[in-house]
């Protein structure tokens, strides 16, 4: 699987860890629902920034099951439901530790809820897993 990080001449450049585009070949494509911040146990962190935490973790677990790692993530949708600008640094200080290169393709959305008022961020997903990786395990 081949990566290829896009930058165009004449546009503004990343605002933060993120590209603009990414062209991908030789690989398969993986698409993940909103990882929340939950335990599995089904509780939950009472705080936005222990939710990210804790869903940048299970994002990188459900990417390991299915034969795929961070660094194989080429788009992201990040949503929010409290004003971002509270917990902007903390929130990249989270995702720097988790993308630490090749930054994949980002979209930020504050929303007004999610299925329970408990959610306060939700991140999805698309990989570009290589090609012959298989899952360690399947449903």
């Amino acid at each position: 699987m081949q990566k290829q990080v896009i930058v165009a001449d004449g546009v503004y450049p990343p605002t933060a860890e993120f590209s603009q585009a990414i062209r991908v070949s030789g690989g398969d494509l993986l698409f993940v629902s909103g990882i929340i911040g939950m335990r599995a146990d089904g509780s939950m962190p009472a705080s936005t920034v222990e939710q990210v935490e804790l869903a940048f973790e299970n994002l990188a677990r459900v990417l390991v099951a299915a034969g795929a790692g961070l660094a194989d993530v080429v788009k992201v949708n990040v949503f929010v439901r409290d004003d971002f600008r509270l917990f902007r640094d903390e929130i990249r200080e989270i995702r720097a530790r988790y993308f630490t290169a090749d930054f994949p393709v980002s979209t930020l959305v504050q929303v007004a809820g999610f299925a329970s008022p408990d959610y306060r961020f939700e991140i999805e997903a698309i990989a570009a897993v290589p090609t012959g990786q298989s899952p360690p395990h399947c449903s």
